[in-house]
């Protein structure tokens, strides 16, 4: 007898399948086409489909200084509205993660508050030895500014000496010092001169947010195996043309041209990661010219619209959200198989709904997509083995506890 069974369609490899997942102590305990008996028994309906639990590598929850624009509490409520079960924290707060004491900060100010599971990180800028006290899940590195100011004057001496895997904010110091407007050439520089550091050290290396035609070609051209790199959806979604209309959406990097943004979907399959760049700026901050873009609460929900309109697959979603950044990142309790974390996201293909950002749970209520209609919705969000969020409503308290995340392997 299980403790829970889910019972109705889940994607497994890239079919989807009808059968029984049964979960013991937070669990998965096994995975069946049969009948599985449970103490509980979740039975998802007609159009709805059981996904792995989805995690976002690329999210500001802020806090600190900064509980205005989000806390920890909002941010992972947020994430588990919109069916993510795992965030990755940045580490440009306010105060910055730069020395081990605000790490263990971090730490504590994570722990009983946050809805989801979560991966720590340490912000690198000529303190090697801080970050070696930290043990952080991941580190970063930003190579030119971006929210909170804080850049690495040496990226390869940073990077050399992180104690784990790395993601970079790529986007040349240099030029935009020179050009504040941040054209395609800041990336493109700077991603090429992180994979002539990556060639050389040989170390894990995530490149956060690629939004050129040759910062992807160049990514992909190299062949690094332990290279990896995400997208958001703002750069898959959104270009420049959207920016004119509506000053809100700018953000680091800038939203691109038609040209690089169908350079993104042309090679959609060769991309690891999707993730969110979640940044929560109130309005009074987006006037004042702060860059970012809140995305927790969307991100799934437009891919499955992107399903429902014949761009993408389902198993896409679950490989760039899911498989990818286990692996890349090294979360060994993660994962659809026996012995792994019984997170799961129930996604209804069929529900049309319209984004509300006032019915948001983040602090940050605007979005781009602000009265867009989107066929596919989250309904579910299960956190080992407990219901925490079903339709639209959060259940319960903060259960979230820190990942098991090891050096990575890109």
């Amino acid at each position: 007898m299980y403790d829970l069974v889910m019972k109705g369609r889940f994607l497994k490899g890239r079919k989807l399948i009808d059968g029984s997942i049964g979960v013991l102590d937070g669990k998965i305990s096994r995975i069946s086409t049969g009948e599985l008996r449970g103490e509980e028994t979740v039975r998802i309906g007609r159009g709805k489909v059981i996904l792995p639990g989805l995690i976002d590598v690329h999210v500001h929850l802020r806090d600190f200084r900064q509980r205005s624009k989000e806390t920890i509490r909002t941010g992972t409520m947020a994430a588990l509205h919109g069916g993510i079960t795992a965030v990755f924290d940045m580490p440009n707060t306010d105060p910055p993660v730069l020395d081990s004491s605000t790490f263990r900060r971090r730490e504590a100010a994570f722990s009983g508050r946050a809805y989801t599971d979560y991966a720590l990180s340490f912000l690198l800028s000529d303190n090697c030895d801080e970050a070696k006290k930290a043990q952080a899940d991941f580190y970063k590195i930003f190579m030119g500014a971006s929210t909170g100011g804080i850049f690495s004057r040496d990226f390869e001496s940073d990077y050399s000496c992180a104690p784990g895997i790395v993601s970079v904010h790529a986007e040349d110091a240099g030029i935009i010092q020179k050009k504040p407007e941040r054209p395609p050439e800041a990336e493109i520089t700077a991603i090429k001169r992180a994979l002539k550091a990556a060639e050389k050290f040989r170390k894990p290396l995530n490149i956060c947010h690629v939004s050129t035609a040759d910062g992807i070609d160049a990514i992909l051209s190299a062949k690094l195996p332990w290279v990896s790199f995400e997208v958001t959806p703002h750069h898959l979604f959104l270009t420049n043309k959207d920016y004119e209309r509506n000053p809100h959406l700018k953000v680091y990097p800038p939203l691109r041209d038609e040209e690089h943004r169908r350079a993104l979907w042309r090679n959609f399959s060769r991309i690891p990661i999707i993730a969110s760049d979640h940044a929560p700026h109130t309005l009074e901050d987006k006037e004042n010219g702060a860059a970012g873009i809140p995305g927790l609460e969307t991100e799934v929900a437009l891919l499955l619209d992107a399903v429902n309109r014949g761009m993408l697959e389902l198993q896409d979603i679950v490989e760039k959200m899911h498989e990818n950044p286990i692996k890349i990142f090294g979360i060994r309790n993660k994962g659809l198989e026996n012995g792994k974390d019984a997170d799961f996201t129930v996604v209804d293909m069929k529900r049309e709904w319209r984004v509300k950002p006032e019915e948001f749970y983040t602090k940050a209520k605007w979005s781009p997509w602000e009265g867009r209609k989107l066929r596919g919705k989250v309904v579910m969000t299960i956190l080992r083995g407990n219901v925490v969020m079903e339709e639209d409503e959060i259940l319960g308290k903060p259960l979230g506890v820190r990942v098991n995340a090891g050096k990575g392997d890109a």
